[in-house]
């Protein structure tokens, strides 16, 4: 028997989307949100979650301290990350778009528009997005003019300044754009450019973009709700789209709106809100909270009508408005603060409700469907989840900062954002249980471009409220500083985090590895990155978040085999012998520094089914008509000899003839220390000299056989 180890190099293998592409054995199966690196340095070939990403908005060509994300997932690999300013309070008031590409893992800065010049100056509150495409029945063209077969284009009041494209209802698949100059009625459009000739029962598609921002004002009834209607993607440019208050008082035009809650606005301390999904064309609501007093909700509907307009104002959306409620435990932030979520678990099991944080507090309201106006109990006293750290108080402090809540619905939780040290991720509970996890700590390390070359970039609150969005498993946390050192948006892919990653596919399966004429396996060795920036012993490096490795000798050639957690010694001297072996990474995302773990290889050790390398066959001293088996002791172990296995083959067909060993043969175990001279029962003495042999008598044996003895260790 001897031992033989197996490494695998991870930057250069052949690999796989797992769960997209068609499983391969022999191939790295990257899960959700796993890459591989193949950089020039061996510490850059790697495999492991995608790395952390970050965004500068104080660093672009027009630099806008942006915060409040919000993410509208454009195709499959395509989001659209929407920013708002929280500049120094202003008139004017900018919104900021970033992609990121979900294959290539970049950000991309787009551009930014400017929503209005309104009277006093403006404080955003809380960013909100409608994206919606409207590909209903068929088009064809002649000159300008967009004819629809089975459309309802003003019956569903779009509007001008949205562009469409022809030939896919797939927006990923247009090539070229074109803009609404006009919605003459449901089966014509006019372009604001010629367009191509096409066939008749030709798909389409068409983008509408609403941007809507919850704001407070210096004087106190010019704030509200504010909608910025026929936007398009390209509005956003590098020099900036400015977005005029509606001047024609007419609806649906490109420009922005004011929604009123009444004819003297009441919705004057606005902390954030929530927006429903579009239950049609004319129907989408939005929530937003208020809070002169106590909380109250306040109800819009983005595509009512919007009659009576006056300055670019309407009381048109308006719907309802709650009672305030009785007071709330802690202080409400006005930091992007409320979001409609429909849970997957809890009091809210599968049921929109209002949930929004207070500094020690999370509230639910009752389902959202069910408000009237004046409702004096949407929100209820006992439907409140309090700050219990992770090990509870005696354990961790409790921090009294809470700022907003955030959801993700692929792994079903809530992030809630504080405003320094550190932010939790939990499910919703109302008996004052412990929060599940806490994520994030406070570094106070800058991330701007003048950072360190050896620092490592990763988020951290160093003292700031953190605003976040999570679309498709990818979570967007923004700082909410003001300057150029502070102000930073970090991709997180939160879906990918061990404790989720079997129902996101969100971990890495390893090709096989051959273990032919495996006896047993011994352990298995991974190399990784384990401090990231600059040398090891730099005082800029930053360790990386912990992995979990997985093991499974069978069910590899069609995925259908289970997994074996290893422990950290990755010991897998329990594991019989196989011809084959696979393993997975998991990995931590949601830690302390958020900093995902990086593979370089794995090795794996076993014994293989040959003698025993301390013993070498005797030819000799071997009988075929006594039936014996014998070896020369050829290498000490330097210690006491661990006992034996000896296994008898059929040399012609393999099967097995017998298994015997030294701790409690059936056999008989003899050893020699003069050549064979002369023999006595086998003891665990190490060799006493070259002439120290040992020989083994089966109790019983077939007649005729070819034999093959394989001497191990037991």
């Amino acid at each position: 028997m001897s031992t033989v180890a197996v490494e695998q190099r991870y930057g250069n293998l052949s690999s796989y989307k797992y769960n997209v592409d068609s499983y391969d054995q022999d191939k790295l199966g990257l899960g959700t949100y796993m890459n591989q690196k193949t950089g020039t340095e061996a510490e850059d070939k790697y495999i492991g979650p995608y790395t952390i990403q970050v965004a500068r908005p104080m660093e672009q060509s027009v630099p806008i301290a942006s915060v409040y994300p919000y993410v509208i997932k454009w195709s499959d690999n395509i989001h659209w990350i929407f920013l708002a300013e929280i500049s120094t309070a202003s008139t004017s008031r900018r919104i900021m778009c970033y992609t990121y590409n979900k294959s290539t893992n970049e950000f991309n800065w787009q551009g930014l528009i400017t929503i209005g010049t309104l009277v006093g100056n403006r404080t955003i509150r809380s960013l909100k997005v409608r994206y919606e495409k409207y590909t209903t029945g068929t088009v064809t063209s002649t000159g300008t003019t967009l004819t629809g077969d089975g459309t309802a284009w003003a019956d569903s009041r779009l509007c001008k300044g949205s562009r469409f494209g022809i030939g896919s209802t797939d927006p990923s698949q247009i090539s070229t754009w074109y803009y609404i100059s006009e919605v003459s009625d449901n089966t014509t459009i006019v372009s604001t450019s010629a367009l191509p000739t096409i066939a008749v029962g030709t798909p389409y598609v068409i983008e509408e973009l609403f941007i809507i921002t919850i704001e407070t004002n210096a004087t106190a009834t010019n704030g509200g709700l504010f909608v910025a209607k026929g936007l398009s993607f390209a509005d956003f440019t590098t020099v900036g789209t400015t977005i005029a208050l509606n001047s024609s008082n007419v609806d649906n035009e490109k420009s922005l709106y004011w929604l009123k809650d009444a004819a003297t606005v009441t919705n004057t301390v606005s902390c954030g809100g929530g927006i429903e999904d579009a239950d049609s064309w004319t129907q989408h609501y939005i929530w937003v909270m208020d809070i002169v007093a106590t909380p109250r909700l306040i109800k819009y509907n983005l595509k009512a009508s919007l009659g009576s307009l006056s300055g670019g104002a309407s009381t048109g959306a308006y719907v309802l408005k709650t009672a305030n409620a009785a007071a709330v435990a802690g202080t409400n932030s006005q930091i992007n603060n409320g979001r409609i979520i429909s849970m997957s678990h809890g009091p809210g099991l599968n049921t929109p409700c209002f949930y929004f944080a207070t500094t020690t507090r999370v509230y639910r309201s009752k389902n959202v469907e069910t408000i009237t106006d004046g409702d004096t109990e949407w929100l209820s006293a006992g439907d409140v989840m309090v700050e219990v750290p992770p090990g509870g108080a005696g354990n961790t402090m409790a921090l009294a900062n809470q700022s907003s809540v955030e959801y993700s619905n692929t792994i079903d939780r809530l992030f809630i954002m504080t405003s320094g040290y550190r932010s939790y991720v939990t499910e919703y509970n109302i008996l004052s249980n412990q929060y599940n996890r806490i994520f994030l700590i406070d570094s106070r390390q800058y991330n701007g471009t003048t950072m360190d070359s050896n620092a490592t970039v990763h988020p951290s609150h160093s003292g700031v409220s953190i605003s976040m969005w999570v679309e498709d498993g990818m979570a967007y946390l923004v700082r909410t500083g003001t300057s150029s050192v502070i102000n930073q948006m970090y991709s997180l892919p939160v879906s990918s985090d061990w404790q989720y990653a079997d129902s996101t596919k969100g971990y890495i399966v390893t090709p096989r590895i051959i273990t032919n004429n495996c006896s047993k396996y011994i352990r298995a060795y991974v190399n990784n990155v384990s401090v990231l920036g600059g040398k090891i012993s730099s005082n800029l490096g930053m360790p990386t978040e912990p992995y979990i490795l997985y093991y499974r000798t069978s069910g590899i050639s069609d995925d259908s085999g289970g997994w074996t957690e290893l422990g950290s010694f990755h010991d897998l001297s329990g594991v019989d012998g196989s011809t084959e072996i696979q393993f997975m990474f998991k990995f931590k995302i949601l830690g302390a520094t958020c900093i995902p773990a990086r593979i370089l290889s794995l090795s794996v050790l076993y014994e293989d089914l040959s003698t025993d390398s301390h013993y070498q066959p005797s030819v000799g001293l071997s009988n075929i008509t006594n039936k014996r088996f014998a070896w020369r002791f050829s290498t000490a172990f330097g210690d006491t000899v661990p006992n034996l296995r000896i296994r008898i083959y059929d040399a012609v067909s393999g099967a097995s003839l017998l298994d015997d060993n030294t701790s409690g043969p059936t056999g008989t175990f003899e050893q020699s220390t003069n050549g064979g001279s002369s023999w006595s029962a086998w003891t665990n003495s190490d060799k006493t000299n070259d002439d120290t042999y040992i020989r083994y008598t089966p109790s019983s044996f077939p007649e005729g056989v070819k034999a093959r003895s394989l001497l191990t260790l037991l």
